[in-house]
């Protein structure tokens, strides 16, 4: 068989040839029910249809043009041009060529049929046992490789663990249930957003690419979220300016009621005296306690933050690129 692992350049030469000079006996036949060819002096007599001829031209041009994608190995274009000549010239080595081609681009199932072609229109093929044997190999193995695409998987496995027991597994935002999940997760092949999110955890979120037939596995480790609280700096002007106040209102109510027992002993002028006093420390308390209710406000500001949980040493607030950032997705496929 290794000397047809090429197209049969000289073969097919001879035959397209050989149709040419048939063509142009043909044609100079008289045809049934006309005069005989003119003595000679005369017209001369046609030799030749030139339409057939011009066809068997360009069938060689087709020819000769498969066999250079041939060797160059564009066995696609070696194919397109030999099919070309076929349909001007057919010829059973053409199909012969075509079935290599096909052969050469693994397409067991077509080149069985040119062989069966070849077969077909070759008059006693000296290689006719030798190409029954191929023919049936190829068709074995087309049979072969349409078993295999019926029973190919068409999705793919994802298997999902999480650092944090009960987490919710989240898949293309759609619930998977929760880790761990016993039984493995089919889904269609390419990308697939994963999250895993657990109260008092930082939501996990990723994607996995899965392939058909392929188990991938994919692991959340998961981060304490962290929460912080304000730390507020300590009101000591606030009380300071709030007990003065106090202190003056009752400074102020006890003049009040010495002026009222000196009013009432008599002693008007010696109470006027006193009541204009309790009436000076009055107002003292009554400035003294509006400015411990504005100080209560302005030393009541943060001051700055504390950790309250989460993992880590540093004091930063946890932001939101925290938060995206948190955690790592190892997917493993096998």
């Amino acid at each position: 068989m290794a000397a047809r692992s090429f197209p049969r350049t000289a073969l097919a030469l001879v035959v397209v040839g050989a149709l040419l000079c048939l063509a142009a006996r043909v044609d100079a036949q008289v045809a049934p029910g006309q005069d005989a060819p003119p003595t000679p002096g005369g017209p001369p007599a046609a030799t030749g249809n030139p339409e057939n001829v011009q066809a068997t031209q360009d069938a060689r041009q087709h020819f000769r043009a498969g066999m250079e994608h041939y060797q160059a190995r564009r066995f696609r274009e070696a194919i397109q041009s030999f099919a070309l000549a076929a349909q001007l010239v057919p010829s059973a080595d053409l199909w012969f060529n075509i079935a290599r081609s096909h052969e050469q681009l693994n397409e067991p199932a077509l080149a069985a049929e040119y062989y069966q072609r070849y077969l077909r229109d070759r008059v006693d093929p000296p290689d006719r046992a030798e190409i029954e044997q191929q023919i049936a190999a190829l068709q074995e193995r087309a049979e072969a490789e349409r078993a295999a695409r019926r029973t190919r998987p068409t999705t793919g496995t994802l298997r999902v663990e999480a650092s944090v027991a009960g987490s919710e597994v989240r898949v293309d935002d759609h619930a998977a249930g929760r880790a761990p999940i016993a039984l493995p997760i089919s889904l269609l092949p390419g990308r697939h957003r994963v999250a895993v999110v657990r109260e008092g955890y930082v939501p996990f979120r990723s994607e996995v690419q899965i392939d058909a037939g392929v188990v991938t596995a994919a692991y959340a480790d998961q981060t304490r979220a962290t929460e912080y609280r304000a730390i507020r700096g300590p009101r000591i002007w606030t009380w300071v300016v709030g007990g003065l106040g106090v202190a003056a209102l009752g400074t102020s109510v006890g003049f009040g009621v010495v002026a009222s027992g000196q009013q009432s002993d008599g002693r008007l002028a010696r109470a006027q005296d006193t009541a204009t006093v309790s009436d000076v420390f009055l107002g003292s308390s009554l400035a003294l306690l509006v400015g411990a209710t504005l100080l209560y406000f302005v030393e009541g500001r943060a001051v700055g933050t504390e950790r309250v949980s989460g993992a880590g040493t540093s004091p930063a607030p946890t932001t939101a690129a925290n938060h995206a950032s948190a955690g790592v997705l190892r997917p493993t496929a096998f």
